[in-house]
């Protein structure tokens, strides 16, 4: 039996099992990047009483200058990707007696797989939906299975947005425009 990837391991957070609907993308643009920070924790909620499946969550926020900065749950760094690949590196380069040219050589390895690498929501997708972002605003974007579509919607009342892209069905995407476009 193999078990899901867990972002949120540290935070005590469970997975819930993969269910038989396909992840779904949601992209929603909020006021600003805190407000786009406290989505993400009632998704996690949302996540952790099974009401949603996570399994991927960013936030693209766009800066008063127009620099757009995305936060992400899940991709692994180049700095991480060089880090355990150096240490990979120097176990391999050990057999051959080498440890410092194994270290080297794993540690750029390791930095370009990791750079290459995008799991999830992909980066050039946030990057150009942040393009059209307003200065100061943010978006989070979250892949997912909606579980109990009803929690889910009463959750994103909370939140004054709008909904920037979706590959739910159209009538929960209404729903939950509509529900961002409340204001409480």
């Amino acid at each position: 039996m193999t078990t899901a990837f867990n972002p949120w391991a540290d935070e005590g957070v469970e997975v819930p099992p993969k269910g038989e609907g396909p992840s779904r993308l949601l992209a929603i643009e909020l006021d600003d990047a805190l407000r786009a920070q406290e989505a993400l924790l009632a998704s996690l909620r949302l996540h952790q009483r099974q009401a949603i499946r996570i399994e991927d969550a960013a936030i693209a926020a766009k800066d008063r200058n127009g620099r757009i900065r995305l936060h992400q749950t899940r991709d692994v760094g180049p700095a991480q990707g060089a880090m355990a690949g150096t240490w990979l590196g120097m176990l391999a380069g050990l057999i051959f007696m080498v440890p410092l040219v194994g270290a080297v050589l794993g540690a750029a390895i390791g930095g370009i797989w990791a750079k290459l690498r995008d799991i999830g929501i992909s980066d050039r997708e946030m990057r150009e939906m942040g393009e059209h972002l307003e200065p100061g605003t943010a978006a989070l974007f979250l892949l997912f299975e909606p579980l109990a579509t009803t929690t889910l919607v009463r959750e994103l009342h909370r939140f004054n947005g709008k909904v920037l892209r979706s590959t739910l069905p159209d009538d929960l995407t209404a729903e939950i425009a509509a529900a961002l476009a409340e204001i409480v």
